[in-house]
């Protein structure tokens, strides 16, 4: 398991310098420049577990490649299992592919690691709190837990519009 001092060993200048375009194209929505740069850097320093895991999370905006993008954000989540960063971009990848119950799962996994990073909370709240089906035997897709929960909602909101009235 690579230590952060493991990880820092590893980071030159100039893929440093990579990463840090990568991000600036990533934050653009230039996600097929970013994999280019990020693609340099991690041949600078392979060992990087944060190139790895920007990769993987590039590798799914840009080329619709998730498989392939898990497998990297996995391994970085491996590599540096007390930074919540590698979470955050798993997380994102799952989301990209569909699989909502997944990516909260990470993204509370990282909020558990730390939950006062800003990402985290961010994505968090993008996913929404959700509650359990209203059968729990029952898959949340199932038409009763749907359409149950959809009336305990309504049922919800029109008691506390009275509460306030």
């Amino acid at each position: 398991m690579e230590t952060a001092l493991d990880h820092a060993r590893d980071t030159t200048l100039e893929s440093q310098a990579l990463y840090n375009l990568a991000l600036e194209r990533m934050a653009r929505n230039n996600f097929d420049k970013a994999l280019d740069y990020l693609l340099q850097s991690l041949r600078i320093s392979p060992g990087n577990a944060l190139y790895l895991s920007y990769f993987g999370f590039c590798l799914a905006q840009a080329n619709r490649d998730y498989d392939r993008a898990i497998r990297h954000c996995k391994q970085a989540v491996n590599a540096l299992p007390v930074d919540p960063v590698p979470y955050i971009n798993l997380g994102k990848v799952y989301k990209l592919r569909g699989d909502n119950a997944s990516a909260y799962e990470v993204f509370q996994r990282a909020w558990t690691i730390n939950n006062r990073h800003p990402a985290t909370a961010a994505e968090l709240t993008r996913m929404g709190i959700r509650r359990r089906p209203f059968f729990t035997f029952l898959p949340r897709t199932n038409w009763c837990n749907r359409y149950l929960g959809k009336l305990r909602a309504t049922l919800e909101r029109r008691l506390i519009g009275h509460r306030q009235s």
